[in-house]
């Protein structure tokens, strides 16, 4: 039975504000095409582009969660849930990215991918380390 030990995502008041903002943004993104009187097909063209974007973010900001299981671990995203089995995971470690400067927690699989875990910090790992199996 796979049963969902934790699940690391963005709190539900961080999403609330970051989806005001991304509602406030489109309405500016609006607002603008009527101002300048931009011609209709153009306005349509612009305003379904930022609709889209404005959507695809929201969708990933309200999806988007790294899920560990009693079988492996789960990043779900805007369009897939990519799983590994805890026999498929080589490691999880911290990695450094320079540009712009932060700190990544990443799953390196057997196959020699890495993927970037959302929503997990440093004080998550040891934590993750102690569901693993052995």
């Amino acid at each position: 039975m796979d049963v969902t030990l934790r699940e690391y995502r963005a709190d539900r008041r961080s999403r609330l504000k970051v989806l005001g903002l991304i509602a406030v943004m489109l309405a500016c993104g609006v607002l603008e095409v009527v101002i300048n009187d931009v011609p209709g097909w153009l306005a349509a063209i612009l305003i379904t582009v930022l609709a889209i974007v404005d959507g695809v973010w929201a969708l990933s900001l309200w999806r988007a969660r790294t899920v560990v299981r009693s079988d492996g671990v789960a990043v779900v995203g805007v369009a897939r849930t990519r799983t590994w089995a805890w026999h498929d995971i080589r490691d999880i470690v911290v990695e450094t990215q320079s540009s712009p400067p932060r700190r990544l927690i990443r799953l390196h699989d057997a196959q020699g991918r890495k993927t970037t875990l959302p929503y997990v910090t440093e004080a998550h790992l040891p934590d993750l380390h102690a569901l693993r199996p052995h």
